[in-house]
């Protein structure tokens, strides 16, 4: 496989390539920063459901039976 050559350094078409390679770069970085914002997420739901999972393990029963004197 032939190496990939850019264009001259002073090329309009190297200049456009260059663009359109930082525009990925910071649309990759965004995807990434929203990735661990998701991964974040997850973690605190399942966090947050097996905290509600003890404390139901923790309650103790009791009747709501009436009681007369």
């Amino acid at each position: 496989m032939a190496p990939i050559a850019l264009p001259p350094a002073s090329s309009v078409e190297r200049n456009r390539l260059l663009s359109v390679d930082a525009i990925r770069r910071r649309a990759l970085e965004r995807l990434y920063e929203r990735r661990e914002v998701v991964e974040d997420l997850i973690q605190s739901l399942e966090d947050y459901k097996r905290c509600n999972q003890t404390r139901k393990a923790e309650c103790i029963e009791f009747s709501a039976a009436r009681k007369c004197s």
